[in-house]
């Protein structure tokens, strides 16, 4: 393989590798907006069950049991939490794409490094 070959592949695993990077970074702020987000609900929900008068641990578990009956009752909205919990799961995939590739361009690179070790050590008298 040429010089130039090795340079194509270089720039091809340095482009996989920022695309992995971009991906887990955009990956991890919309899961941090999205836990955000969820904070801020449950922060209301939580407010609205009356855990200032209750205590915290018999708030919970009237909290709990008022989400449960809720979701149990509701045919629809079952479906509709599933919904929910799947599109709150694809930030984390996006984070796992990215660190794939970038798992990827590294053993590249090290694989190459490797090669180019061993061809060097062959070449010596």
């Amino acid at each position: 393989m040429g010089e130039r070959g090795r340079d194509k592949a270089n720039r091809k695993a340095n482009r996989k590798a920022t695309a992995g990077r971009v991906m887990l970074w955009l990956g991890a702020l919309v899961l941090l907006g999205e836990v955000w987000m969820l904070l801020m609900q449950m922060s209301e929900f939580w407010q609205g069950s009356g855990a200032g008068s209750l205590g915290w641990m018999a708030a919970l578990g009237a909290a709990a049991q008022k989400a449960v009956s809720f979701l149990v009752w509701n045919d629809g909205l079952l479906l509709a939490v599933a919904a929910k919990v799947l599109v709150l799961c694809c930030p984390l995939l996006v984070i796992a794409v990215g660190i794939g590739l970038i798992h990827k361009a590294e053993s590249a690179r090290a694989r190459k490094f490797a090669a180019k070790s061993t061809q060097a050590e062959e070449e010596r008298p």
